[in-house]
């Protein structure tokens, strides 16, 4: 199951790149502008997958939504892949925080202070997909 999570993430946080890129292509897109949209919309995906493509989206606009929404689901997925090694996210601290890096261990790690305010800045794609591949290299 937190293959699937995971994978499904990985999925949203694709089609979010692809839409961010297609909006800032320079004019006309021609016939490649059908093309580079996805095909499907949200209303006929997976109600896992939409609950997850607004998860991603409400963290990158608020640091608190990335804490107290995203952050679990990435939790879950860490302490799922650590335990194919014996390992768990809370209890084995050094280990974990080394085979997760710098990057994913800095926002999953167990001690991490909620923001102070709802108004920070949120998480961007770049950090998400820095984490995801963590996640998918373990």
């Amino acid at each position: 199951m937190a293959e699937v999570a995971l994978i499904l993430a990985a999925g949203v946080g694709a089609a979010l790149c692809l839409v961010m890129f297609t909006d800032r292509l320079p004019g006309d897109r021609g016939v490649f502008a059908s093309g580079l949209r996805p095909s499907a919309t949200p209303d006929r995906w997976p109600a896992q997958l939409v609950r997850l493509a607004h998860i991603v989206e409400w963290s990158s606009a608020s640091a608190l939504d990335a804490h107290t929404r995203l952050r679990p689901e990435l939790i879950a997925i860490a302490d799922v892949r650590l335990a194919r090694r014996g390992l768990h996210l809370a209890q084995d601290l050094a280990e974990a925080r080394r085979l997760l890096g710098p990057a994913a261990w800095a926002f999953l790690r167990p001690d991490r202070p909620v923001p102070a305010s709802r108004d920070a800045p949120g998480m961007t794609v770049g950090e998400l997909e820095q984490i995801l591949t963590a996640l998918e290299d373990l």
